[in-house]
């Protein structure tokens, strides 16, 4: 099973964030992977993981999950990335409440990932994963 609604949390966030909007439009905001062909900069948002939380009786209406999803974000040069996970991890880090109808318990950061660069073409990446916690129907 996956974590949906980790994936739409974040998703939310993102493009409800008028400074990181400004940087990446909405349309180079993708799930899975950044296409080859998308112009720069973009994101890229995948789920890693996702656990329930178990109870003793099991038969709660709602069940606590939590998922961990990564963005990726791929820039056209060093000091773009940087800002852009900045700009990723502001969008996100701590939030909590009720986002795109879903009740959040928290958005935490879960770290951050290594350069993923490749100078000669340009292109410039890195990763954060976010923990979501969550509350969804059984």
């Amino acid at each position: 099973m996956s974590a949906p609604n980790a994936f739409r949390i974040v998703m939310a966030l993102l493009k409800a964030d008028p400074a990181l909007v400004a940087m990446v439009p909405v349309a180079r905001m993708h799930q899975g992977f950044i296409p080859q062909a998308s112009a720069l900069p973009a994101l890229a948002l995948r789920n890693i993981s996702d656990n329930d939380r178990q109870t003793i009786s099991g038969d709660e209406a709602k069940v606590m999950e939590t998922g961990r999803i990564e963005v990726t974000v791929a820039a056209k040069d060093y000091a773009t990335k940087e800002r852009l996970i900045g700009a990723v991890r502001k969008a996100c880090e701590n939030k909590r409440g009720l986002i795109n109808g879903i009740t959040v318990n928290n958005v935490r950061n879960a770290g951050l990932g290594p350069d993923l660069d490749n100078e000669e073409a340009s292109i410039f990446g890195r990763s954060i994963d976010l923990m979501v916690t969550s509350k969804r129907d059984r």
